[in-house]
């Protein structure tokens, strides 16, 4: 993708940074972490009960430990889908990098 300088053209330079700054967004719910709707991270987040020790997947995690299933389902989901938000992303950076390459698919 780049050129012979070993730059970036500008219009794929900005069209990548367009789709990094959303990777991170990606991984986050708008409603946040059963009891804390404050964090809104699925992936990480302070512990419920363990002050800012991080507890990874969160809203599956919490929910496994406290025996709370169907919110454990709801967390799952919700995971699943920032994942997926995520993979889409990331294949819009493959985009952005090499189109010709992602269209030849």
């Amino acid at each position: 993708a780049r050129d012979a300088n070993g730059d970036l053209p500008a219009d794929r330079a900005a069209a990548l940074d367009a789709v990094l700054v959303g990777l991170e967004r990606a991984l986050t719910s708008d409603a946040g972490l059963p009891g804390r709707p404050w964090y809104r991270h699925l992936v990480y987040a302070p512990g419920f009960y363990t002050g800012y020790g991080v507890k990874t997947l969160p809203a599956v995690r919490e929910a496994i430990e406290a025996r709370r299933f169907e919110e454990c389902d709801a967390g799952v989901a919700a995971t699943a889908e920032a994942l997926g938000r995520l993979a889409a992303q990331i294949d819009r950076a493959t985009r952005a990098l090499a189109p010709e390459a992602v269209a030849a698919r």
